[in-house]
């Protein structure tokens, strides 16, 4: 059976990976309320969720707040600021590879993926603390 809103599909998926901010599906639908004015809510939340299930997009479960989306699905943390919910990418380097080997060899499992968000306070919020 042929899926359906294959425009707006497209849409959604081409907001989503122009930007780095992880929007929730309210702010994918805020971003396209201007060019596609018919595009409901409810379209952008089922369409969300077909591109998370497939593994086209991420989607990113966050204390507290509504799940977010990544469009970049290549290999990477997260850190979100408890003080002012911002939330960026992180790209890990060897030292992350190595740990994911040792993960396998000593759980056995084969790793596919990982969701790994750090909560904290980013530099702004930090030195608000401190003043």
């Amino acid at each position: 059976m042929k899926e359906r809103n294959t425009k707006q599909k497209s849409l959604i998926l081409s907001a989503l990976r122009s930007v780095k901010t992880h929007p929730t599906a309210d702010g994918v639908h805020a971003m396209l309320i201007n060019t596609c004015p018919d595009i409901s809510l409810a379209t952008v939340y089922r369409n969300l969720n077909r591109l998370a299930e497939s593994g086209i997009i991420r989607r990113i479960s966050v204390n507290n707040s509504p799940d977010r989306f990544d469009g970049d699905t290549s290999p990477h943390y997260h850190l979100c600021c408890d003080g002012c919910g911002r939330f960026e990418d992180y790209f890990f380097n060897d030292v992350n590879d190595a740990l994911k080997r040792n993960i396998e060899n000593e759980s056995g499992f084969s790793i596919a993926r990982q969701e790994t968000v750090f909560y904290g306070l980013c530099p702004n919020c930090k030195n608000k603390n401190l003043q």
